[in-house]
Order: C-alpha cells, then structure tokens, then sequence
C-alpha cells in the first residue's frame, strides 16, 4: 500500500502544479491579449471604434448629417381592446423623410394619420402587450407610412410617445 500511496501522491502534486501553471499563463495571455487590442483600437490599426481626431480635426467641428427633415405624427389616441390591461394607446411620431419631400409628406399627412389609426384600433391584445411589441408595431406603422407617401420619400419612423393608459 505503501507503493500505491506514493504515485497517487506524486500524481496529485503534478496535477496541481501543471494547473497552476495553466491559470497563470492564461492570466498572463488574457492581460497581453488585452493590451494589445487596446494598443490597435488607440492607433488606429484596426478601423473599428471612434476615430481620434487628428491635429487639424477637433471633435467642436459639426459634421453636417444628410439632408433630412422630420414631419409630426398629431398624437393619435385608441381605445384598446376589452379584456386588455389599459384601456387607452397613445401614439406620436415623427416621419424621417429627404428634405425634398418634406411638403409632400405634410400633404399627404391625413392619409397617413387614417391608415396608422385603422391599423392601431386593429390590433390585438396580443399585439400590444407582447414581447417586442413595439419594434413590431412601429415596422407595421412604417410599411404603411411607405405604401401611402411613396418608395424613396420615407426614411424612418421614430416613436416619440408611445403610452399605454
């Protein structure tokens, strides 16, 4: 028993030890790896990240966004199905649209606030109060926003107000 106690013993401290090692040198590893991504990102090597004004750049200069403008959704009020949790959905936005297109979108504003209206007093309980229920309804509310204003003239619908009450 002697013998058996011996290379099980001998067995157990190299175990140990190699595992030691094994977490050090990962330690060790993870901190370069780390440095070195840092190091990349800050000199701009890897183009990914914010990028570090140079001597004649300053982060005051504004940098002019494409030409867009933004026309209002009038908040639109709906009185939810019975057996939902609230009995009210208030809804305002706003239309990104090319500012070239701006009175056109303005024109077509009660077309647009009928169609997002009939949509909303459509939906179900399930609808509204599901998860992700938001993001589904405002990607509904734009591909009507599209169909009436026309391809091109709609960048993006931003909800500004969304309240269940």
């Amino acid at each position: 028993m002697a013998l058996a106690e011996t290379i099980g013993t001998e067995a157990g401290e190299s175990a140990k030890k190699s595992s030691k090692i094994a977490l050090i040198l990962s330690v060790v590893l993870c901190v370069a790896g780390g440095g070195l991504g840092f190091f990349a990102l800050s000199s701009g090597l890897v183009p990914i990240g914010y990028a570090v004004p140079q001597e004649t750049e300053s982060y005051d200069e504004i940098i002019p966004l494409a030409n867009v403008a933004f026309v209002e959704i009038p908040t639109l009020i709906v009185t939810l199905p019975p057996g939902a949790k609230n009995g009210h959905l208030r809804f305002t936005g706003l239309i990104e649209v090319p500012s070239e297109h701006q009175g056109d979108v303005e024109f077509l504003m009660p077309r647009i606030q009928d169609v997002l209206n009939g949509y909303l007093r459509a939906l179900t309980i399930e609808d509204i109060e599901g998860p992700g229920a938001l993001f589904k309804i405002r990607l509904q509310l734009f591909r009507r926003i599209v169909v009436v204003v026309g391809l091109g003239k709609a960048n993006g619908l931003l909800v500004t107000e969304f309240i269940l009450n």
